[in-house]
């Protein structure tokens, strides 16, 4: 964000700042507090783990639900961003008074952004979790098994749907560039692909601790899991949409600033 407010002025880039520059410079200084403070609730959290074990009065098998909350939390500046963003390209779109309008000729087939292999990969990991996780309860349906079964379902269900609409919905930014759109698009595939394969591992671990009796490994995997998780799918939203790389051209301004 430092980057674009100083290379692209609110008075300059107008269209950038649909809610203002004063409140783009707000919403980076409360995501950024929210995820400092983040940083010091994990740090509290895990020295009173330690001490707390040192002292004899937990057990880290104790603490298989303590990694899912703090993910949980860890979530909520996402979310908010998400949120935010879906805002702002509303108002964006509001805000867009071009009387000409230009038909997007981009390609709507997944396999221009996405690799066969990649998506291959992640369905043969959905499958092969459900082989192991079946193999390990002998081949019988149970209900744990239909709970798991049915979450991946639900997972790249979402994965799917979302993918849909980035691709035959309707242009979230109006201003965004065919290129852009398509460095976009490909980053949140790649990004979708990697969870569902991290989804499907994590789910066959989780298993293999449980049918072998490790559970004591649990809360390590599951903490594992859900850092892989943030650094999966905001690691290729950032590796291939540097800010350098994108064209904000499309956002000066069009008519003369009369102030």
């Amino acid at each position: 964000m430092d980057y674009i407010f100083k290379h692209y002025p609110a008075d300059k880039y107008a269209k950038l700042y649909p809610k203002g520059y004063e409140k783009t410079l707000e919403g980076k200084i409360l995501y950024k507090l929210l995820n400092r403070g983040l940083l010091i609730i994990g740090l509290a959290i895990l020295i009173s783990v330690v001490i707390a074990m040192q002292l004899g009065n937990i057990q880290l098998k104790n603490l298989d639900a303590l990694p899912f909350a703090y993910g949980m939390l860890q979530a909520i500046p996402f979310l908010m961003l998400e949120v935010s963003a879906i805002k702002q390209f509303k108002l964006m779109r509001n805000l867009d008074v071009q009387t000409k309008r230009h038909a997007d000729l981009s390609p709507r087939s997944v396999f221009n952004y996405l690799s066969a292999a990649r998506l291959l990969s992640a369905v043969a990991m959905f499958f092969v979790c459900i082989f192991v996780m079946l193999s390990l309860n002998d081949f019988n349906i149970s209900s744990d098994i239909l709970v798991l079964v049915g979450s991946m379902l639900l997972c790249n269900g979402l994965f799917v749907g979302l993918g849909y609409v980035l691709l035959r919905g309707k242009k979230l930014d109006p201003h965004q560039s065919p290129k852009d759109r398509h460095t976009m698009i490909s980053a949140v595939f790649r990004s979708y692909t990697s969870v569902s394969i991290l989804v499907s591992m994590f789910f066959i671990i989780n298993r293999c601790a449980e049918h072998y009796s490790i559970d004591n490994w649990e809360p390590l995997i599951n903490s594992l899991y859900w850092q892989s998780v943030v650094l999966l799918s905001t690691g290729a939203m950032l590796k291939l949409t540097t800010p350098k790389e994108v064209n904000f051209e499309v956002y000066k301004n069009t008519i003369p600033n009369n102030n």
